[in-house]
């Protein structure tokens, strides 16, 4: 049995992982500590905890604002506890370079997570790709649409990033990019907002990258093209049973009811195996880094409205030049 914590307030996650039954899972909420520069625990809505040590877990499944990130995978790798966190690790890429350092170090298994890399649709695509079936890559068209959150929320790193991390994974790195950036206000005041990206892989194949928080529901895409074949995908075209659903977590539940396992499930089940065999080779999150250089370049082309190269890529989470 594997214990795992789930750190913050997310009822999907804690749902998912007690449907594991390797998993004992405990809920936790960050607190303010009696000790100045410190964070205490309370644990199930009851026992207050001050000692990382006193928790004694295997996993850690974060689930905090990306500022609080940083500081709780300190804590949870000095004890040799694994971790999984969503993308971004944290506000800098020299912060989040510097983590995946101290993990390593640590032998700890920090895991990035990402919700394409255990969607079917995407796993097959990517396997497609990486034993031949389209030939040398072309174009290839990336989209992903969503309401819109409300707030300053950032599309590229709020709505993209997963676009962008099964992007690297799939078709290797990247050399430069061009965005486009539009925020408008309905009649109503309601937020609608846009993004397209245009990509130059290293091997000159071309991806393009539509992003929208204009929809009234979630939705992806992609046309993979190649010079012997292509491989498309809508999920919208691919229900069998339209429902319309506007919180992630009635997605989710429409995911069980397709799907043996949902998405998160299927990515919680290969933290678990990574947990019970510690002479796996330990899981680092250098893709995230790369992930969080193309939001970076794609905010900075969107800004000036001129192509960015990575290498010239400097990761800010907030909006600002340096």
């Amino acid at each position: 049995m594997v214990k795992v914590a789930v750190v913050g307030d997310d009822e999907q996650h804690l749902k998912n992982w007690s449907k594991l039954q390797e998993a004992e899972v405990l809920s936790i909420v960050p607190v303010k500590s009696t000790t100045p520069g410190k964070i205490a625990f309370q644990i199930n809505g009851g026992e207050r905890v001050e000692d990382v040590e006193k928790l004694n877990v295997d996993v850690i499944d974060l689930c905090v604002p990306v500022e609080d990130r940083p500081e709780l995978i300190r804590q949870f790798s000095k004890q040799g506890t694994h971790i999984i966190c969503a993308s971004p690790l944290a506000s800098t890429l020299k912060e989040a370079s510097s983590i995946i350092t101290e993990c390593k170090e640590k032998q700890v298994h920090l895991y990035v997570g990402n919700m394409r890399r255990y969607s079917p649709e995407y796993v097959d695509a990517n396997n497609q790709i990486r034993n031949g079936n389209i030939g040398r890559a072309g174009v290839i068209r990336l989209s992903r649409g969503a309401p819109h959150p409300g707030g300053e929320k950032d599309i590229f790193s709020e709505l993209g990033i997963d676009e962008f991390e099964w992007l690297l994974w799939t078709f290797g790195d990247v050399e430069r990019v061009i965005a486009k950036h539009i925020k408008r206000k309905r009649r109503n005041g309601t937020q609608v907002e846009y993004a397209l990206l245009s990509i130059r892989m290293i091997d000159k194949s071309f991806a393009h990258v539509a992003l929208s928080w204009a929809k009234t529901e979630n939705g992806t895409s992609f046309e993979l093209t190649g010079d012997k074949g292509m491989i498309t995908h809508n999920s919208t075209d691919s229900n069998p049973i339209s429902l319309q659903v506007t919180a992630s977590s009635q997605e989710d539940q429409l995911e069980e009811m397709i799907l043996d396992k949902s998405v998160l499930q299927r990515q919680f089940a290969y933290v678990l195996d990574q947990a019970k065999n510690p002479n796996k080779p330990v899981n680092l999150a250098h893709d995230a880094l790369k992930s969080m250089q193309l939001v970076d370049a794609a905010r900075k082309s969107a800004q000036t409205g001129q192509p960015v190269s990575i290498k010239e890529a400097r990761w800010s989470y907030e909006s600002r030049d340096d």
